[in-house]
C-alpha cells in the first residue's frame, strides 16, 4: 500500500526506570536504572490501492537501543521436533531446514472510534533517526507498508518512509 504522510510526531523522554517503583518490585537484576525512550507517531492516508484509497494510518514506532527481535537469527526460527532437535525437510534431494517465519514486524489494527488503521512497533533507535532525516526534508513524503493477512489478522510485512514518488 502506498500513503501519503499527512503529518508525524516525534517524543523523546528520559528517567528513572518505572518498573523499579511497582509494586510487587519488578526483579531483573540487569535491568537499567535509568531508561531513555524515542516514540515517533506518523500518519497517512492511502491512495492506492484503489480498494483502500481514503483509509487513514496511523503507525508509532518506539526507539530502543537494541530491540529483542533485532537480535533474532534464522538459526532461531529453525523449527524442532519433541526432542529439540532442528527440523529438516528434503527439497530436490538436499536436506533443508524449515522455519517458523515471524508473522511480521507489526499486526495492523483497525480501530474504529479514530477511523484509523493502527500499528505500532519497536525499531533500532537508528531508523527513528533516518526517519527523522527524511521526515525534514522539504519533499513530498510517502509511506509504503506491505500487508498480509494471516489467521484473520493484517500484519506489516515491511514499512517505509520515503521521499520519492512510489508510482513513478
Amino acid at each position: 500500500m502506498y500513503l501519503w504522510l499527512t503529518g508525524y510526531d516525534i517524543q523523546v523522554g528520559l528517567g528513572v526506570n518505572h518498573r523499579l517503583r511497582m509494586n510487587p518490585l519488578w526483579s531483573d537484576l540487569e535491568t537499567h536504572v535509568l531508561e531513555a525512550s524515542s516514540d515517533l507517531e506518523v500518519r497517512g492516508k492511502c491512495f492506492y490501492p484503489e480498494e483502500r484509497k481514503g483509509e487513514k494510518f496511523v503507525i508509532t514506532l518506539r526507539g530502543s537501543p537494541s530491540p529483542v527481535e533485532f537480535a533474532r537469527t534464522v538459526a532461531d526460527i529453525q523449527q524442532r521436533d519433541a526432542d529439540g532437535m532442528p527440523r529438516y525437510r528434503t527439497y530436490r534431494g538436499y536436506q533443508v531446514p524449515v522455519f517458523e517465519c515471524p508473522k511480521g514486524v507489526a499486526r495492523l489494527r483497525r480501530e474504529r472510534r479514530a477511523d484509523a488503521w493502527k500499528a505500532w512497533m519497536y525499531v533500532p533507535e537508528s531508523y527513528i533517526d533516518n526517519c527523522l532525516a527524511i521526515l525534514r526534508t522539504k519533499a513530498a513524503q510517502y509511506i509504503y507498508i506491505h500487508e498480509h493477512i494471516i489467521e484473520k489478522e493484517r500484519w506489516i510485512n515491511s514499512f517505509s518512509v520515503q521521499s520519492n514518488d512510489p508510482t513513478e
